[in-house]
């Protein structure tokens, strides 16, 4: 009886591993190794870009640290820009967390930590918003990752 036990927990961890891991054979797929955001909700109104963002995977002890944040137009000219120095500066007026897990400027980027989940505002006054264009945001992380969305007029 216990060996029969033992060795369908044995069979049951490693048919785990390969599922949701690809660890026994082929490519593995560890997802908690890179950060994933996603963007929603992404729109400008009355000259202030709103979007949402959610940490959904990655390292639970390690945050994402973005380092960028552009608007890009249709034809990928890039018209506003944030670079992580700023990001490290970004006021906290302008970010409104859901949980407890709270996105926050760092020393150097702007940190989103494992489920953290908030709406961050940019005043684009400045820039010159035509209601014809499609816009695109883009946030790149230090480790070189980058998440798109398209931007709603």
């Amino acid at each position: 009886m216990v060996l029969v036990g033992s060795l369908g927990i044995l069979f049951l961890t490693l048919f785990t591993n390969q599922v949701f891991h690809g660890g026994l054979y082929g490519k593995l797929h560890n997802k908690s190794v890179k950060p994933k955001i996603e963007i929603s909700d992404a729109n400008i109104e009355n000259n202030i870009l709103q979007f949402e963002i959610y940490r959904t995977e990655g390292v639970d002890v390690y945050g994402s640290f973005l380092i960028g944040i552009q608007l890009s137009d249709e034809n990928g000219n890039i018209v506003l820009e944030k670079t992580g120095e700023e990001l490290a500066t970004f006021p906290a007026d302008q970010i409104l967390n859901h949980y407890v897990t709270k996105v926050k400027p760092g020393k150097h980027s702007l940190i989103v930590p494992l489920g953290a989940k908030a709406d961050l505002a940019l005043n684009v006054s400045n820039i010159n918003i035509h209601a014809g264009n499609a816009y695109t945001l883009k946030l790149i992380d230090i480790s070189g990752l980058e998440w798109e969305s398209k931007v709603q007029l």
